[in-house]
């Protein structure tokens, strides 16, 4: 059954202040989305960025990525971001760290649902489908609780020459965790948006102690708190390197790839 009601590296950033306000009361624009460089760039092997995770974090304190040579999964969640790497052990990172590609927000929940009963990857997006209506607009949602199980992958460190992503995650690391207490958190996007960003749902998951997790690729949640916010608002930054210019932003089957490279 479902209830519903309305409702390491750490940087709360604020905006810029209006005129005779204080900056430190000027609160930050909640569920804007920001992104740097495309889910295609990673695709045809950009992975390295020019945003370093002190800038990424004054666009948001709650979102996901991964790093340059792609060396590992991002999950950023309070303000804190932290780095997967292989078998989906959790570490928190310098800012210095750059990242190729990355969206986050001010996550506000506009809806909070309740769940006790066991809800699959299909059934858990369709009850968020339904709560945001809109399939033409972004979405912002996290999930704290208990899950049967959360299947996870761990993308690693390349070296030049960069192969394609969909070699790399033929090798990717995978981890299963049953029976676990954690916080799910990620995004919907839009299916015109594919190759953009991940068309549907794109999440990352991260256990209560803090040490686990990775890219989500299966899972079944069994009971706790879900919380959507729908978002309008998107600032995509493009990287001005040669490689993001010499990339192949419209490959053929870009939908697939994309799927395969998700473990969609």
């Amino acid at each position: 059954m479902v209830r519903s009601g309305q409702t390491g590296l750490r940087q709360d950033t604020q905006g810029a202040p209006e005129h005779g306000e204080s900056k430190s009361k000027q609160k930050p624009v909640a569920n804007r989305l920001y992104q740097t460089s495309t889910m295609a760039a990673l695709l045809d092997a950009v992975y390295d960025g020019e945003t370093t995770l002190d800038e990424l974090l004054q666009h948001g304190n709650f979102g996901l990525g991964t790093f340059n040579a792609l060396d590992g999964e991002m999950i950023v969640t309070d303000g804190v971001a932290r780095q997967f790497r292989a078998e989906g052990v959790a570490a928190e990172v310098p800012g210095s760290l750059k990242t190729p590609f990355a969206c986050v927000t001010y996550f506000e929940p506009e809806q909070t649902v309740s769940i006790d009963e066991p809800l699959d990857k299909a059934e858990f997006e369709a009850l968020v489908d339904r709560l945001v209506g809109n399939p033409n607009l972004f979405a912002a949602l996290r999930f704290t609780g208990l899950c049967e199980k959360v299947d996870t992958r761990t993308v690693f460190c390349q070296c030049h020459p960069y192969p394609p992503m969909l070699e790399v995650v033929k090798k990717q690391p995978t981890l299963t965790l049953n029976a676990v207490q954690g916080t799910m958190i990620g995004f919907r996007t839009p299916a015109y948006m594919q190759g953009i960003n991940v068309a549907g749902y794109h999440v990352h998951f991260l256990t209560e102690d803090q040490k686990r997790g990775g890219h989500v690729t299966e899972y079944k949640v069994t009971r706790g708190t879900l919380e959507v916010a729908t978002i309008s608002d998107v600032d995509i930054r493009l990287p001005r390197t040669q490689q993001f210019a010499q990339a192949n932003l419209s490959p053929d089957h870009l939908h697939q790839a994309i799927q395969e490279a998700e473990g969609g």
